[in-house]
């Protein structure tokens, strides 16, 4: 899930003038029957007045210019893939990166790249032939094919077995596979054992040059669909990259794997979901990326119920069965997604402690939230764990407004405020007393020696109105 920080925009609007044009041309103030004089107070008055509001309004003009020359232009594409799988695209473009519309059409191609040589469901895929045929003998494949069967044998002799592409007929019998909205029912030890014969990780092989793959049973059958997800997203972001788009965030099923900032110098934020079964959504932690990637894999959508018993989804290549432990979910963070997609699955399948262990021997940050109690209203609580190196946000997620146009005002004002404070020290200082509430105004003299009162709200003796 991916944190969106919404946007605030400040905007000034001067007030409307107090002053009635037309009430101001009926009355005016005079002093002792002279002229009206504008005094020295008065335009050191209107003088401040008018900079408080000019300064205010320029620096609020000069910091929104600097705000939209800070905000680049953010291109976002979304769709779905691989059937009913959703992406996201988040390009955060500058001056040389590709046009949306040239984005948009390499990620789709890509995409429908990956789909159609590692499809379970498309007759005609790399895999669908590899599945379909019996012979031991190398089948050729795509180059891209080859390296993500070889990643996934790397992974599974690196996790003893508990990743595994050929595991797909075991999940087929648990129906968890496309035959998954068929009445459930626990298969027999018989049944388990016949798939068993079928699944292994070492009677498969892959190989680069004259790409190819083999089996040494004919019965083996690969599904890369824990693993393929990433590897797609992986290759997104590199496309994107050759066209010079150097900060992006892509996403396809959850999978994410970010590069360069979110703009602004920021972090991509990412969003690690709480583990609640049902459709609540929420947020348990955010995790900050920079040229890392990151990929959950959780049990608490995807299981059945029979007499009491919780059945997993994730099942252990090893037995042929569910996983059996608490986890509920484990949040892997990678230099590639495709590494991070493999490992979560693994651990699943691991359990807490001993994908705890393995993430810790290979430097994988991690994050897992393990079922521990059930209250009394049968609400089950989590465990959260979580390693030392993990990218967890440091800052609050809420979106904050721009403030920087505050200060300015608040500055303004205090200025203004000083000036006021001046001129009736001014006053004292020249041994002028205080009268009313105009701060010494009707003590200051014009140059012409006259009392000058035309801003006093509290005129003293010394001024008299008159209409005319």
């Amino acid at each position: 899930m991916i944190i969106e920080v919404a946007k605030h925009c400040w905007s000034v609007e001067a007030p409307d003038s107090p002053i009635d044009p037309t009430e101001s041309s009926r009355r005016r103030l005079t002093i002792h029957g002279h002229r009206r004089i504008l005094s020295d107070s008065s335009k050191f008055f209107a003088a401040v007045l008018a900079v408080f509001l000019m300064v205010s309004v320029l620096a609020g003009f000069s910091h929104a210019q600097q705000s939209d020359s800070n905000e680049s232009e953010r291109i976002e594409i979304t769709g779905t893939t691989m059937g009913p799988i959703p992406y996201r695209v988040v390009v955060i473009k500058d001056e040389q990166s590709a046009d949306k519309d040239t984005i948009g059409k390499a990620v789709q191609v890509k995409l429908d790249h990956v789909n159609d040589l590692m499809s379970t469901y498309k007759s005609d895929s790399d895999i669908s032939r590899f599945n379909q045929s019996n012979s031991t003998d190398w089948i050729e494949v795509h180059t891209d094919t080859a390296r993500v069967v070889a990643k996934a044998i790397e992974i599974s002799r690196a996790t003893d077995g508990a990743f595994d592409v050929t595991v797909g007929p075991a999940v087929d019998l648990w129906h968890f596979g496309p035959n998954k909205d068929k009445k459930f029912t626990i298969p027999d030890d018989a049944e388990i054992e016949v798939v068993k014969a079928m699944v292994g990780w070492e009677k498969l092989q892959a190989r680069a040059n004259s790409p190819g793959l083999r089996k040494s049973v004919p019965s083996v059958q690969i599904d890369l669909s824990a693993i393929a997800k990433g590897f797609a997203v992986d290759e997104v972001v590199a496309d994107l990259v050759k066209l010079n788009c150097n900060n992006v965030l892509v996403e396809v099923g959850g999978e994410v794997h970010a590069r360069g900032k979110a703009g602004l110098n920021k972090r991509w934020r990412v969003g690690v979901e709480k583990p609640q079964e049902g459709f609540a959504r929420e947020i348990e932690e955010v995790a900050e990326l920079e040229n890392a990637a990151m990929a959950t894999s959780g049990d608490y959508r995807n299981f059945n119920v029979v007499d009491g018993k919780r059945f997993s989804h994730s099942i252990d290549p090893t037995t042929c069965r569910p996983a059996e432990n608490d986890l509920a979910t484990a949040c892997i963070v990678a230099d590639d997604c495709m590494t991070a997609d493999a490992y979560a699955t693994a651990v699943m399948v691991l359990g807490p402690d001993k994908g705890w262990a393995l993430c810790q021997r290979l430097k994988l940050p991690i994050l897992m939230m393990e079922r521990s109690t059930r209250d009394p209203l049968n609400s089950v609580n989590f465990k959260k764990r979580m390693s030392a190196d993990f990218p967890v946000a440091s800052e609050p997620t809420q979106a904050k407004p721009k403030a920087g146009i505050i200060p300015v005002f608040i500055s303004a004002a205090i200025v203004f405020a000083l000036a006021i404070l001046g001129m009736a020290a001014g006053a004292i200082f020249s041994n002028k007393q205080l009268q009313g509430s105009c701060g010494g105004l009707a003590n200051m003299n014009s140059k012409a020696g006259d009392a000058s009162c035309s801003l006093c709200q509290n005129p003293s003796s010394d001024c008299v109105e008159t209409t005319g």
